[in-house]
């Protein structure tokens, strides 16, 4: 699976409270510098979990799942959109998407295009990121394209509700893992750090995204605000039920990509 390269106009920086090194080199960049903040970082390790990243889409009126007419998924094959994916990809140790996130985009775990290969390489020497896949019932696509790329590792997470599934998810890959259903994230979680994972892009659906958070385990949010104004008549950011009560967050970086008209927001996540 090979990527063209994305071309889009470098982004129109409207804020940005980071002391930029990317920028600053004068590199392409949709997120800006993505070194783990301080506050957050701290906080992972004491938990015991990777620093997290949560990357979604979502239109004027929050959504950030389509409708069977379609909806905001329609923006995220925008060159800049995908940029801003892989960007992601190139910085972190792993990239954990849910089942139903692979099955609807069919470039999840591709290479990366060669400019942002190169960066990868210079600041993590040739080694991919891990591809982790998170489904509770098992449920990952046979036919996604990931699974038959040679040289790109790749992990499944699902809980012990599929244990029984072992032997067929085994075809897809060796590295398998049950983790229990009671706490199935922040298990999974745990279990990728004592990995020596440190750092992870997340992106899931509005359920795992929900669990994720009541969970505390991201620590930065990326969100691609989409210039539709409707974007269907799926869930929001979480389906959660109930408020995420002591959850707010910071900005730290807003990038334009006028053509497309899409609006990247960068924010730090607080619990209180």
């Amino acid at each position: 699976m090979k990527l063209k390269p994305l071309e889009f106009k470098p982004i129109t920086v409207l804020y940005n409270k980071l002391d930029d090194a990317v920028l600053r080199q004068g590199r392409r960049t949709i997120w800006g510098d993505l070194t783990p903040q301080e506050e957050g970082l701290v906080r992972a390790e004491q938990a015991g979990v990777p620093y997290t990243y949560a990357l979604f889409i979502q239109s004027k009126d929050g959504k950030v799942k389509d409708s069977l007419e379609g909806g905001v998924g329609r923006m995220a094959g925008q060159p800049a959109d995908r940029f801003g994916q892989l960007e992601l990809r190139a910085t972190v140790d792993a990239f954990l998407v849910g089942g139903a996130t692979l099955r609807a985009d069919r470039v999840i775990g591709a290479p990366m295009e060669p400019e942002l290969l190169e960066r990868r390489r210079k600041e993590k020497g040739n080694v991919a990121p891990l591809n982790v896949f998170f489904s509770a019932f098992g449920n990952f696509p046979e036919d996604a394209p990931v699974f038959r790329e040679p040289g790109i590792q790749t992990a499944l997470f699902v809980t012990d509700v599929a244990a029984n599934r072992l032997p067929e998810l085994w075809k897809l890959t060796p590295d398998v893992v049950v983790v229990s259903s009671k706490a199935p994230l922040r298990e999974t979680w745990k279990q990728l750090y004592r990995r020596g994972i440190t750092t992870i892009g997340f992106e899931g659906g509005p359920m795992l995204m929900g669990m994720a958070l009541q969970e505390r385990l991201v620590h930065e949010i990326l969100l691609t605000h989409s210039p539709l104004v409707l974007g269907g008549t799926g869930a929001g950011l979480t389906e959660i039920e109930g408020p995420l009560r002591g959850v707010r967050t910071e900005p730290l970086f807003l990038g334009l990509d006028e053509t497309s008209q899409l609006l990247f927001e960068r924010s730090r996540v607080i619990y209180e």
